[in-house]
Parts: structure tokens; C-alpha cells; sequence
């Protein structure tokens, strides 16, 4: 599926993109996202609703458009009233919530493309640093995951690897 796409939903409006939901009732991600929506420059007037226990909607107007969020089955679904809002506007909005709600991939998206084929590996080390090389299949991209996780460990914690494919999806 395309990072942008074009699900028209029964109101009318679009539904353009999934981002992950991470869910821990101890500090739940949509007071996180709530905060997070006011520093996407541009953005006004964001409000939330929830029942505080399993589902929030988060609404703010961007350029001029109408923008929700909603948690469901495990992601974050992004909706736009305005189903011909451009989709650089929609990307835009991803990109900023990317940036929390999905780390591995906004990094591997800042590295630029990725060549048709082609599997990029982005590995986060414990002393903060984050590394990203693209490999030419799969197999030399698992290879280098493994090598780069293995006893890469302080007292910070253990290395960790993702894999994304020549679209940025998680492979």
C-alpha cells in the first residue's frame, strides 16, 4: 500500500495513512499525540475526545484543512475532511507524526530512496546513534541486522535493527 492513499470513507472524507499505535494504560500515546499535534507548525485549533480507556480522536485544522486521528486494530488512521486536500499536505502531516509514532521508519525515509530491489537496514545502538545502509537483497541486508545486534549491548540496552524494503515498508 502507498504511504498516501485514498480511501474514501462514508462522511465523505478520506483516509489517507496508518501510522503504529503503541498502547500503554500507564501513559496513554493520545495525550502524547494531543501535545504532539500543537508543535506541527501550522497547526490550529486541536482538540481531543476519548473515553480515556481505548479509543481517542484527535482534531486540528493544517493549511487550511480539517485533519482526525483515530486509534484502530493497532494504528493511528489519518483522516482529512477534505478529500482533495494535496497530497503533499497529507504527507507533510504523516511525516511530522512519523517522527514519534514510528522513529525506524522516519529514519529510513531520511535517508532518501531507495533503489528498486534494494533493502535498507536502520540500526538504533544504545549510546543514541543511528545508523542506516542500503544492501542489494535481502538476504546481505539480514546478514548485516544480525551482525550489528549481536553483543551490541551496554548498559543502556541492546542494539536494535529494522529492515525496510525500496517503499520504506518494514520487511
Amino acid at each position: 500500500m502507498p504511504r498516501v492513499f485514498d480511501t474514501r470513507m462514508r462522511d465523505g472524507s478520506r483516509h489517507f495513512g496508518d501510522l503504529p499505535e503503541t498502547y500503554d494504560p500507564a501513559t496513554p500515546q493520545w495525550d502524547q499525540l494531543r501535545t504532539y499535534a500543537s508543535t506541527l507548525v501550522g497547526a490550529a485549533d486541536v482538540t481531543m475526545f476519548t473515553d480515556r480507556i481505548v479509543e481517542a480522536w484527535i482534531d486540528f485544522t493544517f493549511r487550511g484543512h480539517a485533519f482526525s486521528l483515530n486509534n484502530q486494530q493497532g494504528y493511528w488512521w489519518f483522516f482529512v475532511g477534505d478529500p482533495s486536500c494535496p497530497d503533499g499536505v497529507l504527507a507533510c502531516v504523516l511525516d511530522h507524526f512519523e517522527t514519534l509514532l514510528d522513529p525506524p521508519a522516519h529514519h529510513a525515509r531520511a535517508g532518501g530512496p531507495i533503489a528498486k530491489g534494494n533493502v535498507r537496514v536502520v540500526v538504533f545502538e544504545p549510546n543514541g546513534r543511528i545508523g542506516r545502509q542500503d544492501f542489494p537483497d535481502r538476504s546481505a541486508a539480514e546478514s548485516y541486522a544480525a551482525d550489528a545486534t549481536r553483543g551490541a549491548e551496554d548498559d543502556r540496552g541492546s542494539s536494535l535493527a529494522y529492515l525496510f524494503d525500496d517503499e520504506i515498508r518494514r520487511v
